[in-house]
């Protein structure tokens, strides 16, 4: 049932005036069922992008497997291999938070300063998690999709001329 959990789309949020962030439909319908069916999102932080992580509890999981069954790979081969070091890299960085039935959430401060989030975020669903930029990042990366990148720079143009 897991590997049904897949995010695809994208889609702009700006903070309301109490700072919390709507996560997209159609995301949001796929992180509660990668969350037993619960309210909930973990974050974090990607290792590669300037950009924070989203997903369901049962991806948090899926993580802990993977270590692990690379760990006994290794341990089969005759290779070291530091699970804990592994553990230590992605975990730390998780946060579980709420969100309402309106998807209504609010993104960890720390995540919003390493991510450059302060208003507005750009979501990017990409398979297995949503990456959640600042949209002028996204639209500055050297990895983001060309169409993407323009629907950025449409939308930044659209706030710099309504004064917002």
């Amino acid at each position: 049932m897991t590997s049904n959990i897949l995010f695809s789309g994208n889609a702009f949020s700006l903070a309301d005036g109490k700072g919390r962030f709507v996560l997209p439909l159609e995301m949001r319908k796929q992180v509660k069922l990668g969350s037993s069916n619960e309210n909930r999102l973990v974050t974090s932080f990607h290792d590669k992008h300037p950009c924070a992580t989203g997903f369901g509890t049962i991806f948090r999981q899926q993580q802990e497997d993977s270590i692990a069954a690379r760990a006994l790979a290794a341990m089969n081969r005759g290779d070291d291999y530091d699970e804990d070091a592994e553990r230590e890299k992605l975990f730390p960085l998780m946060d579980d938070i709420n969100f309402d039935d309106g998807g209504r959430f609010f993104l960890p401060d720390d995540l919003k300063r390493a991510s450059g989030i302060t208003d507005a975020i750009f979501f990017v669903g990409v398979s297995r998690y949503i990456q959640m930029w600042n949209p002028a990042s996204y639209e500055a990366s050297e990895s983001g999709h060309a169409i993407l990148k323009a629907k950025c720079r449409e939308f930044l143009a659209g706030r710099e001329a309504s004064g917002k």
